[in-house]
């Protein structure tokens, strides 16, 4: 068997630096731009001719944060409570740390490509392009095994408050968190299995706090109503831990900022 070795053919850019930051799935990620930066000197720039004529393109790419780690049985994060095979799943931990995702295609300048709704990471090695014929790569009647057990997903609604914290954030370079918020809390949000729950040492009956990095969002359910309220944000440091020199994110300035705007 000959010895197969790929190169990427270039290297994926955008806001999302962490795994959480994006969604399980491209498609759920609604308005979530990048850029596929091709490399030079490879004649991709004839490669690329006629791909402008498409809506969507496959990106496939390397799950190059796995330090080459794989597990043959995986937990989903939605619809059952079991591990499945790694090969049932879209998990990243797989044997090959090949990922695809079918994004939606938005300009073409150049060496970059500029898409849209995706679920890569910045920084993420690019394998391939290829274009998605409707004819040929949707199925709608198809069965979608384990996946077809169904779920009724929360609404989402914010405060006031809330709509202004995330915008002040956003315009900072907090990006994600939106996008976090809906990814973790529209689907089973009180269960701590699933979603980034900590404890609220302010909040009565142990209301838990969706945890994204050093920041905390305060919420509630009304399960009759099948809706999460996103009440505020709040700072995951306490006052001593802002008054100390130790700033292992580099965002402790940021924080302060934050809590000066009075929110």
């Amino acid at each position: 068997m000959s010895d197969y070795r790929m190169t990427p053919i270039g290297v994926f850019r955008c806001t999302a630096q962490y795994p959480y930051d994006v969604p399980r799935q491209g498609t759920l990620a609604g308005s979530n731009a990048g850029v596929v930066e091709l490399s030079a000197g490879c004649g991709f720039e004839e490669a690329l001719e006629g791909l402008a004529g498409f809506d969507r393109v496959w990106l496939l790419f390397v799950f190059d944060r796995n330090d080459g780690v794989w597990h043959p049985k995986v937990q989903p994060p939605r619809h059952v409570d079991h591990k499945i095979g790694v090969f049932a799943t879209r998990s990243p931990y797989r044997p090959n740390p090949i990922g695809l995702t079918c994004a939606e295609l938005i300009d073409i300048k150049g060496l970059k490509v500029y898409i849209n709704a995706h679920d890569l990471l910045d920084g993420t090695p690019i394998l391939d392009l290829k274009p998605y014929l409707p004819y040929a790569d949707a199925f709608p009647e198809a069965r979608a095994g384990w996946t077809e057990v169904p779920e009724t997903l929360y609404n989402i609604e914010y405060s006031d408050l809330a709509v202004r914290q995330l915008a002040w954030l956003d315009a900072h370079g907090v990006s994600c968190l939106e996008q976090f918020i809906r990814t973790h809390l529209e689907c089973e949000p009180l269960n701590a299995k699933r979603n980034r729950l900590v404890h609220d040492p302010q909040a009565p009956n142990d209301a838990p706090l969706l945890a994204y990095r050093t920041w905390r969002v305060r919420f509630v359910c009304d399960d009759t109503s099948r809706t999460v309220r996103i009440l505020s944000v709040i700072s995951g440091y306490r006052s001593e831990e802002l008054a100390s020199s130790d700033d292992t994110y580099a965002d402790k300035a940021l924080h302060r900022e934050f809590l000066a705007e009075c929110f």
